[in-house]
């Protein structure tokens, strides 16, 4: 971090200390999700704490990393940079910070080896850590094919997705305090003999609730799928191959499957290792959590945080885009962020050693954004514009720097992270705190706690209806459009009843003027190339990863998600999720029509995840 860095920090950080004048407003939404999932309650399960002293409990907790003379001093910025809604970290650390077991992690990746121990150990393990909250990836490609031999028996093993079924059916048993069902990611290579099989696995409506499910590809199958070459299946437990068939076939059958039912995604593995810092040392990062926008190691877990973009919007008479926001003001709330996240794994109780020992040797933070295409619509910018890809690498690029510094700056402070001598800059100068800062989780919950858009996602819909816990439906209508209408004129009056009766959009509507609905497009308005674009201009700058969903009509075919998925490998996109709309029986956010659907509590379909926020 530059001297004119720190000092500007440490202005802003005496200014937030003196003053102490914010107090959160948060909307009637937020207020039943806040008071659903993360106030704490008494003995008999009454809710007995108010949003503002759920963030003073967290601000405690986190500033208890510091210097005993430095925490009153942090405790108060943490808390003011939150009340202010700028920034707030996942929700894990909001429910659980300055309670008697704090697990502050969202989620965890374990290993799956090739025997009865291990996948045992693994069951026990994760089946813990999902009793506090946390979400769980697995990558099962070591685990020898189904109907392999064991112990020289042949026919007896079961297979990797057996075991799936059982990870999955374990999920829905375990949910912290009755408030948090976890989920789970499972990957399986696409050299795995079991791979067809696998992609098939979610094929019955229900079955896998709990997880979602993605291949892992090389760059080597998607060069073959270009050339029309062949592709080897190979067992892991003899080294041998056991198939080989046209790799556009293995491709076609993902893509027919993803489009029937949303699964399997595809993480990029080399895509995803190509930037790994500790690739050298350490080996190739295999698995991810649930949604995909952090690889993790073994025993790794993601402590996610959230910066409010609109919050931080310049004013209208000094946006020149593609320098959108107030890029000073970013530059503290990320060092704050960066810091309050970077504590929060120091103040982290584990359920597992394991994770304990790999969380601390790397203290891997993850920070993403809500509010993307808010901001955008409040600068007047449409989406599916070069324009907004120009703001989207702007912003990407000034977060990764300034989060980079912020982390720097605590290296200075506090030593950088432990395994810094088995990474890339085991020789530098200046080194980080954190082996990454920078992902783009889907933001569901804290999105909705911001009132605003989900993460970098275009607007789902203008009237929307989201399932948040249990059944409970949360119903929410574009404030800023109707805002922008009422400016010119338009009244409110009998419009949200057309926006229902117009499949939760604008387009088309004649009382909407035309630049409105230029700007006001939801998922299902914008070409789905136009998705893949924004998530690659993000990922350039992106250390971790980015989750975004794809969002496709219900008309879409196996062709044009196979085109998606070249796209999003040849624009260097770590992984890729499509969601062909009315695909599941239920999903985790409906347009709101005259009579809304049904809608589920988890899946990442709508950059809505609940087990990632």
């Amino acid at each position: 971090m530059s001297v004119q860095t720190s000092r500007l920090f440490e202005s802003a950080l005496h200014d937030l200390c003196a003053t102490q004048t914010a107090q959160a407003e948060f909307s009637d939404n937020a207020q039943l999700l806040l008071r659903e999932r993360y106030l704490a309650r008494d003995a008999d399960g009454q809710v007995g704490e108010t949003p503002e002293a759920m963030l003073r409990r967290v601000a405690r907790a986190l500033a208890r990393a510091e210097r005993a003379d430095d925490a009153g001093s942090w405790e108060t910025a943490f808390y003011e940079v939150m009340a202010r809604l700028e920034f707030h970290p996942g929700s894990r650390t909001l429910a659980n910070a300055g309670t008697a077991q704090p697990q502050l992690a969202n989620c965890f990746v374990f290993p799956v080896e090739d025997s009865q121990a291990s996948v045992l150990r693994t069951f026990s393990e994760s089946s813990v850590v999902k009793s506090f909250g946390g979400g769980c990836g697995f990558n099962y490609s070591n685990v020898r094919p189904r109907g392999d031999q064991v112990r020289g028996n042949p026919g007896l093993a079961v297979g990797p997705v057996a075991l799936l079924k059982m990870f999955d059916d374990a999920t829905k048993l375990f949910r912290q305090r009755g408030r948090y069902e976890s989920g789970n990611m499972a990957i399986l290579d696409v050299d795995h003999p079991d791979v067809l099989e696998f992609i098939a696995a979610k094929r019955a409506d229900g079955w896998l609730s709990m997880t979602n499910i993605s291949l892992g590809v090389s760059d080597a199958f998607m060069r073959a799928v270009a050339a029309d070459g062949p592709w080897t299946l190979v067992n892991r437990r003899t080294g041998l191959p056991v198939r080989t068939l046209p790799a556009r076939e293995l491709f076609a059958a993902a893509c027919e499957l993803a489009c029937e039912t949303g699964d399997p995604g595809l993480i990029f593995l080399d895509h995803m290792n190509r930037t790994n810092p500790l690739r050298d040392s350490m080996g190739d990062i295999v698995a991810t959590n649930p949604c995909g926008e952090i690889g993790l190691y073994p025993y790794e877990a993601c402590n996610l945080g959230y910066v409010n973009l609109p919050r931080l919007l310049l004013p209208p008479d000094r946006r020149d885009a593609p320098h959108l926001f107030d890029t000073d003001r970013l530059r503290v709330v990320l060092a704050a962020g960066v810091r309050m996240i970077d504590n929060a794994i120091s103040e982290s109780w584990f359920p597992v050693e394991e994770i304990r020992a790999a969380v601390r040797a790397n203290r891997r933070i993850g920070i993403g954004v809500t509010g993307w295409a808010e901001s955008l619509a409040m600068a007047g910018i449409p989406y599916d514009s070069e324009e907004a890809l120009r703001c989207a690498t702007v912003l990407a690029r000034a977060m990764r720097e300034f989060a980079h510094d912020a982390s720097v700056a605590l290296g200075r402070e506090r030593g950088p992270f432990p395994n810094v001598q088995r990474s890339v800059w085991k020789d530098a100068e200046t080194q980080p705190r954190n082996v990454a800062v920078l992902a783009m989780p889907p933001s569901g919950n804290n999105a909705v706690i911001f009132d605003t858009s989900f993460s970098i996602e275009p607007f789902f819909a203008m009237s929307y209806t989201q399932r948040v816990f249990g059944g409970r439906e949360i119903r929410s209508v574009n404030g800023l459009l109707l805002r922008e209408l009422a400016a010119r004129g338009v009244a409110e009056e009998d419009l949200i009843d057309q926006i229902a009766d117009n499949g939760g959009g604008v387009q088309g509507l004649s009382r909407v003027p035309e630049d409105v609905q230029r700007v006001y497009r939801t998922a299902h308005d914008i070409a789905p190339e136009w998705h893949v674009r924004m998530q690659a201009a993000f990922q350039e700058h992106v250390d971790n990863a980015v989750t975004k969903t794809v969002n496709l009509p219900s008309t879409a075919t196996p062709a044009q998600v196979a085109e998606l998925y070249q796209q999003a490998w040849r624009l260097g996109c770590k992984g890729i999720t499509v969601y062909r709309d009315t695909s599941r029986a239920d999903q985790a956010i409906e347009a709101t029509t005259r009579s809304p659907a049904p809608v589920a509590d988890c899946d990442a379909t709508d950059g809505a995840c609940a087990v990632c926020d």
